[in-house]
């Protein structure tokens, strides 16, 4: 992934000039071709819009994409140098063309984004998922300690005895809390998707209906996968 080849870095900085694309993926080996090879003519000979409109428009695209972001994570979800200080005057931009709106938090701390026409009724979604680590849920670390009191761990890059709850661990959103993490591999010539452990969260109780839940949300996976079984310990949550 670090040790790139001379032609790959070549490769990559012709794509951060907007000199090539990538045009697909093989594993996860990027593809490489010419603009007029990918894009259609009518975006190519777009008009280029200014800086300040290009970050305008994607912070909101963050705001509508994630629904509820600080302005730190605006920052963070586009990679934007300056933090908070520098999406502030950009959200009030946004708010007073009626595109967003600031809501208070009940905790006092820095109050959230979200598109203009956001209804916050408080009804927490039922059933339950299996997030990626790496979704973009969880890049603002702190807001979802903030959120969820859920302190997000990556384990994949320890070696293996530093690691708490695994190599690729999977936390489970269960209604509107965060409330365990699925060690899960795929072992794909077995065609099986196994469970090695569930970590349970601090003060989360195990319940039928939770790991229901969960198991439901495992099959939904490994049918995903192309998986065609399950292999799971007795008692999922421990």
């Amino acid at each position: 992934m670090w040790n790139w080849k001379p032609e790959k870095r070549v490769l990559e900085d012709l794509f951060a000039a907007g000199e090539v694309v990538v045009a697909g993926r093989e594993g996860f080996q990027r593809l490489y071709a010419l603009p007029e090879q990918v894009i259609p003519r009518e975006y190519r000979e777009a008009r280029v819009p200014t800086e300040e409109e290009f970050v305008r428009g994607y912070a909101l695209r963050a705001v509508e994409g994630r629904g509820a972001l600080t302005e730190a994570g605006i920052a963070e979800h586009c990679r934007f140098a300056g933090g908070a200080k520098r999406m502030r005057p950009v959200v009030d931009e946004l708010a007073a063309a009626g595109l967003v709106r600031r809501v208070a938090v009940e905790d006092g701390g820095q109050p959230v984004v979200v598109p203009a026409g956001a209804t916050l009724d408080g009804a927490a979604p039922r059933g339950g998922v299996l997030l990626c680590p790496f979704d973009n849920l969880f890049w603002d670390r702190a807001f979802v300690e903030r959120a969820f009191g859920f302190r997000h761990v990556i384990e994949v890059y320890k070696p293996a005895p530093q690691r708490r709850y695994g190599y690729y661990v999977l936390p489970f959103l269960y209604g509107d809390r965060l409330v365990g993490r699925a060690d899960l591999k795929a072992e794909r010539t077995e065609g099986v998707l196994r469970v090695r452990a569930f970590h349970l969260e601090p003060g989360v109780r195990r319940s039928a209906a939770l790991e229901a839940a969960l198991e439901r949300a495992l099959g939904r996976l490994a049918r995903t996968l192309g998986l065609s079984s399950l292999a799971a310990p007795t008692r999922l949550a421990s």
